[in-house]
């Protein structure tokens, strides 16, 4: 009789599970059925605005629904992520991440209300970006030496925008001091794009952004770019040397270039999830898309959800260390 009840109750969970995944598949084909809110940590005009616009316009298009993109601005992108992570797991909430400012602050906040490495479910690596540093074009500095003379000559009257307390454009920022024995004073704006407006109406003195969120200042003259901060020169800015040709060398391993990725609530169903990467790697391979992120300095780039996943743990583990060194805080 006991044996019994335990194949009849085994045989039970069974058919629940097969029921479960015949629910989740089926969701997945119907999915979606009503417009989809893409959430962006940021004020619009970052590279984060630009690249989950670029996207949500093309699923709109693929699936005939609204894909709405919610800017959340911040603490660095935390606060969006925090609403994310209680949100829905049904596919309907997204999130367009920058890998600087998710990764790096699981090290630059005491605390978190939700685990940056393993509290989401990862979708796709979409794209990656290269950060510059910029000036007002109207500026004297045109090269790196002339950045660091006037930071030594003046400590401490040198002013450097970023994206917010705890992001990647900060934490470069530090970094730069570290290298250069430099004196600046770092100037947290809620955003990419204020940071960007601040250094062209000469407010800051200068700034680490992302190409995408510079170019259009760059193009209309009022930033011009001293130098990339990759390992190779960007394609959209070809003319603009590297920060290791401008003399300062970055540490082995450490490139000033960031991801970006869309990722979702945790336990969103597997089928949903897979169904959003084979869509988002279509968009970013269309020519008109990959021609489109090039002019705005962004490779495109793909994955799958478990290389994301991998990608965002490791970045995690790496930025820990730097951010130690730094002493860099959040909060």
């Amino acid at each position: 009789m006991k044996t019994t009840t335990i194949a009849a109750l085994a045989l039970a969970g069974a058919g629940l599970s097969i029921t479960a995944t015949v629910f989740a598949q089926g969701a997945a084909a119907n999915y979606p059925q009503r417009p989809i809110r893409v959430v962006v940590g940021f004020p619009p005009g970052g590279a984060t605005d630009i690249l989950a616009r670029i996207l949500s316009g093309h699923l709109a298009s693929s699936w005939g629904q609204s894909v709405v993109v919610d800017n959340r601005g911040g603490a660095g992108g935390t606060v969006a992520a925090d609403m994310v992570s209680k949100a829905a797991p049904d596919g309907y909430t997204l999130m367009m991440v920058p890998s600087g400012p998710f990764t790096v602050s699981a090290s630059t906040y005491d605390k978190l209300p939700y685990d940056t490495a393993t509290g989401f479910a990862a979708i796709s690596l979409l794209a990656w970006v290269t950060n510059a540093i910029v000036v007002p074009t109207s500026s004297p500095i045109n090269t790196l030496p002339d950045l660091i003379k006037l930071a030594k000559d003046k400590p401490g009257q040198v002013s450097n925008a970023s994206s917010g307390n705890g992001s990647l454009h900060h934490l470069a920022g530090e970094v730069f001091k570290r290298l250069t024995g430099t004196t600046m004073v770092h100037v947290p704006f809620k955003g990419g794009g204020p940071a960007l407006v601040a250094v062209a109406t000469g407010e800051v003195t200068f700034a680490f952004a992302s190409v995408p969120s510079a170019m259009p200042l760059i193009q209309a003259k009022r930033l011009k770019p001293v130098v990339v901060t990759s390992v190779k020169r960007s394609a959209a800015l070809p003319n603009v040397p590297t920060i290791a040709e401008a003399g300062v060398p970055l540490p082995a391993g450490l490139e000033m270039r960031e991801w970006y990725g869309m990722i979702a609530p945790l336990k969103v169903p597997e089928p949903i999830i897979n169904k959003l990467n084979a869509e988002m790697i279509r968009i970013f391979k269309r020519p008109d898309v990959q021609a489109q992120l090039a002019d705005m300095g962004a490779e495109p780039a793909g994955s799958t959800p478990k290389e994301l996943a991998t990608q965002i743990a490791s970045d995690v583990k790496t930025w820990a260390k730097v951010v130690k060194e730094a002493g860099v805080r959040a909060n």
